[in-house]
């Protein structure tokens, strides 16, 4: 149930998001303070202003990031949120996709370390959608002995949420119980942009300067830039031939020729080291030229990692513990890797026929993941019919034909005199009559 406060009557994003449903007092009415943690006792955090956001190269493995955790697949079991199983198989709030929802998370949490979903309500108080959010203050604060979170956004709005109905995100967690801890990427990021500087004023002056000339004698400054300027407007501006003249002012008289201004690239190596090792990306990721054995690091070291932070983090503030560790049906939110294709389609194709023939995946599962379309009925398990499973003796116990348990051969048996009952194993003379097994 949301707390609000400041504007949030006003019509908006604000108000549509929360619902019409507000609790009786307001949460500056009710607050006694800051919640007190093992670390802390003024709990808060504030957005960062470091920039990382604003240079080309980290910006674009936040990208490679974001893009990546867009294409996850939400998925919701139980139906101890009706309202909210419904927003799992729509859209995650009024104004998001699931993949633009997952991309505004995952680059808010890769540039601010700390991430917050805060959960959206119909008119009933029902919690019916998640929105991300990006405050730019979020305080712990109490509120009749409950932990509450407190954001203020950069229009100056107010709202806080119970702290069980947040959804909180966060890494380099270290100095607070709460809150991750900031980028610590200062130094890199001066150097990035010395780097761009360095470039962009060694280009002006390679375009500037056409012509070095020395001057002899001892001439005064003021002296100098007159004849310097008489130099060009007389050779450049009033100049309608192809001769050029100076006096004896100047003295070898030079044409710079242009060259284009490189970086070093022993340098520029190892300040994009610096970063991919920081976001745990590189050049191939940025480039979409991974191969499989890459994009499986990749995915392992930074998405998959996010997804089980965020399916955790959201099945705590969306479900009371009871209702997830109920038999009958749990309650649970995960986010998989259903879209995250990658792969090639020979791999594709052997994920499909093993999974497939033991059972563990649907037809249709296995045509989305060959981008296929789905079929009517064939959510339906294929299985091989040659496999048997058999006891610690070697016993037949199930053949997936449907046949029950077979007698397990005795070694001591003549294939040739028929002991009875054993046709089903060997291809023996019996009352039969045939030497042919026969046919069950």
């Amino acid at each position: 149930m949301p707390f609000g406060g400041g504007h949030l009557a006003n019509d908006g994003i604000i108000s549509k998001v929360l619902g019409r449903f507000r609790r009786r007092s307001e949460a500056n009415d009710a607050t006694t303070g800051y919640f007190r943690t093992f670390t802390e006792y003024t709990p808060s955090f504030k957005t960062w202003r470091g920039g990382v956001y604003e240079m080309e190269l980290t910006r674009a493995c936040v990208h490679a990031f974001a893009s990546a955790c867009s294409k996850g697949e939400p998925h919701i079991a139980g139906n101890g949120r009706p309202e909210l199983v419904k927003a799992f198989k729509s859209w995650p709030n009024p104004y998001m996709t699931w993949p633009r929802f997952l991309y505004r998370l995952a680059t808010i949490y890769e540039v601010d370390c700390t991430a917050f979903v805060i959960p959206t309500y119909d008119d009933r108080g029902f919690t019916n959608g998640l929105f991300p959010l990006k405050p730019e203050l979020t305080e712990l604060i109490d509120v009749d002995g409950e932990m509450w979170v407190r954001f203020t956004l950069r229009t100056g709005e107010h709202m806080a949420f119970p702290a069980s109905e947040v959804c909180c995100l966060s890494k380099y967690q270290y100095i607070s119980d709460y809150f991750g801890t900031a980028n610590s990427l200062s130094a890199t990021m001066n150097l990035l942009n010395k780097q761009v500087q360095a470039e962009n004023t060694a280009v002006e002056l390679g375009n500037k300067i056409k012509f070095i000339g020395k001057v002899t004698g001892q001439v005064a400054p003021e002296d100098q830039k007159r004849k310097r300027d008489e130099f060009y407007a007389r050779n450049f501006t009033d100049n309608d031939t192809i001769l050029m003249t100076y006096d004896s002012t100047f003295t070898d008289i030079t044409q710079v020729k242009a060259s284009t201004y490189t970086i070093s690239t022993d340098e520029m190596e190892r300040i994009d080291k610096h970063v991919f090792d920081y976001f745990g990306c590189n050049e191939d990721i940025l480039q979409n030229k991974a191969d499989e054995a890459k994009w499986d690091s990749y995915y392992e070291g930074k998405v998959e990692t996010f997804f089980l932070h965020l399916s955790e983090g959201l099945t705590q503030s969306c479900f009371s513990s009871r209702m997830v560790i109920q038999s009958d049906a749990p309650n649970r939110i995960w986010f998989g890797s259903d879209r995250l294709q990658f792969v090639s389609a020979a791999t594709k194709r052997n994920i499909v026929r093993d999974m497939t023939s033991y059972g563990i995946m649907t037809v249709n599962e296995g045509r989305a993941i060959l981008d296929l379309p789905r079929l009517p009925g064939m959510d339906v398990f294929m299985v091989r019919g040659e496999f048997f499973q058999m006891d610690m003796t070697g016993r037949v116990v199930f053949a997936s034909g449907g046949r029950e348990g077979l007698p397990v051969p005795d070694p001591t048996d003549d294939p040739d005199f028929d002991l009875g009952g054993d046709d089903q194993i060997y291809s023996d003379v019996d009352a039969y009559g045939s030497v042919e097994k026969p046919d069950i």
